[in-house]
């Protein structure tokens, strides 16, 4: 088994059609081209060392060279370990010595990551690796893509705890071919003359298991967009065809508020929302104005993506993230003692079946507190209707969802504690219109300090990703505290300081 299956496994009339573009400068990839690309560079990274089951980072935006490098690392038979390109060269060395990565693909310029990272990390700048497939011979003499166990490692994803480092989820080809079973069940296949954009991260999986796979698996094509913007969004629809469109909330919320896309929307296909709940106010507004149904998925990366969804129908209520191919996977409501929850009880949302990750990367206490009794703890609360469609009502994560990106407080925390003028902070998400949740930061400072808000974000800049940052700082004398001494973020997210 190996992801490079699916690319590989091409019918013949597909090899000349295209698979890949990248938007950002228009290259176009067709399944022979690519196979001959996988093939070249998987075969380079063997030559140059790098054995079956060691890691390999890139830290690429969305375009050709992501995916590629991601295909050429699993038929090399290596460990994937994708991590986000916003992460700043600063905040390389914690992901990098956590997954024991040998390798790191980078858009950073070469000198920029070496001054951060190991000294025994090889680093290849993203235009090395653009280049290397022409200064390479070809030929057909490449050993087949490795075969892995259905079990075994082969990719690792990131993902933000509340109390800890960020952890890393293990995910293997079990989980992708499992991810894939779901997907087919619940859309079916796209026709080789459908057009995918993505434009939501590729190195989050929801672009490299939920977008990517089916496609291949199709015959369809992606086309790459480093970043969503409404309008480039309509370029790319009008230009290359587009007949499903990704993202997350926020982007339909955008896409709706300018008239003037609404014709270039009208020409999808489908549309699909993940990563964060999707208020019913924007389905229905998507459904009124475009002209077809906003459909949803539910997942985590610990899933391999989606597990649940909402299919050709309006949101019942807010929360509503629809059914499960139950002979695929299994989705119960559990409480704080393992038991299965009935008649609409609120509980835990828990999933189990072969999508489910390995666990998490060099953390076994927390792989066993959320795999228990063969099930997946998602931190996601909600019950079940009498039709087993499922309701979201929150979470019991203190994580924060900002545009489908999780964002964890301790993260933020742990950094604006380091400044020299900080005491101590606490950090909450916030409400907000365009993006679903916001960070917002409360800090003590220590007495006479001359900080601002302003010194304090310049500060965060080259620390944080700008997702991270705080869209507001509050300074306060003093934080709420419950009885074990603990800041009462509960407090200060009603106001009570």
């Amino acid at each position: 088994m190996n992801y490079c299956d699916y690319l590989f496994s091409a019918r013949e009339e597909w090899l000349d059609n295209p698979v890949l573009v990248d938007f950002h400068d228009e290259r176009s990839f067709t399944y022979r081209e690519l196979q001959g690309m996988v093939q070249v560079l998987g075969h380079y990274l063997r030559k140059i060392g790098y054995r079956p089951g060691e890691i390999i980072a890139t830290h690429l935006y969305n375009g050709a060279e992501a995916v590629i490098a991601h295909l050429a690392i699993q038929y090399a038979g290596c460990v994937s370990c994708l991590l986000d390109p916003l992460i700043t060269a600063k905040g390389l060395p914690y992901y990098l010595r956590d997954s024991n990565a040998q390798c790191l693909i980078t858009h950073l310029p070469k000198d920029k990551a070496e001054e951060h990272i190991a000294t025994d990390i090889q680093v290849i700048p993203v235009t090395d690796w653009h280049c290397l497939y022409e200064r390479l011979p070809k030929n057909n003499n490449h050993e087949p893509a490795h075969n892995f166990k259905a079990d075994e490692l082969a990719a690792i994803f990131y993902t933000s705890g509340t109390t800890s480092q960020p952890k890393g989820v293990m995910l293997c080809h079990k989980n992708f071919q499992a991810h894939y079973c779901i997907f087919d069940r619940v859309f079916g296949p796209y026709s080789a003359q459908d057009r995918l954009l993505c434009f939501v991260p590729f190195s989050h999986g929801y672009g490299s298991k939920s977008i990517f796979i089916p496609c291949l698996k199709s015959g369809a094509a992606v086309v790459m967009m480093r970043s969503f913007h409404p309008f480039k969004v309509v370029e790319a629809i009008e230009k290359y065809r587009i007949t499903h469109l990704f993202g997350v909330p926020s982007h339909y919320q955008q896409l709706l508020r300018k008239a003037e896309l609404l014709p270039s929307l009208k020409k999808l296909k489908a549309a699909f929302s993940a990563a964060a709940l999707l208020k019913p106010e924007t389905a229905r507004e998507w459904y009124e104005k475009v002209g077809f149904y906003l459909d949803e998925g539910y997942g985590l990366i610990e899933t391999c993506t989606g597990v649940a969804f909402r299919v050709g129908a309006l949101p019942r209520r807010a929360g509503h993230i629809g059914t499960y191919p139950a002979d695929l996977v299994h989705i119960e409501i559990l409480d704080d003692q393992d038991r299965v929850l009935t008649g609409e009880e609120r509980g835990e949302i828990a999933i189990r079946g072969d999508s489910v990750m390995l666990g998490y990367l060099n953390k076994e206490e927390e792989t066993r507190r959320v795999l228990r009794k063969g099930w997946f703890r998602s931190g996601d609360m909600g019950y079940k209707t009498a039709d087993d469609h499922i309701i979201m009502t929150g979470r019991i994560k203190d994580v924060i969802n900002v545009a489908g990106i999780k964002v964890a407080p301790f993260e933020i925390e742990a950094i604006i504690n380091e400044h020299p003028a900080v005491v101590e902070s606490a950090v909450i998400g916030v409400d907000d219109e365009t993006y679903g949740e916001v960070v917002r930061g409360f800090v003590k400072l220590k007495p006479a300090a001359q900080v601002d808000e302003r010194d304090l974000k310049k500060y965060l800049q080259d620390r944080l990703i700008n997702f991270q940052i705080p869209k507001e700082i509050v300074f306060i004398d003093d934080f709420p505290r419950n009885t074990m001494g603990k800041i009462d973020k509960n407090a200060l997210r009603h106001g009570l300081i």
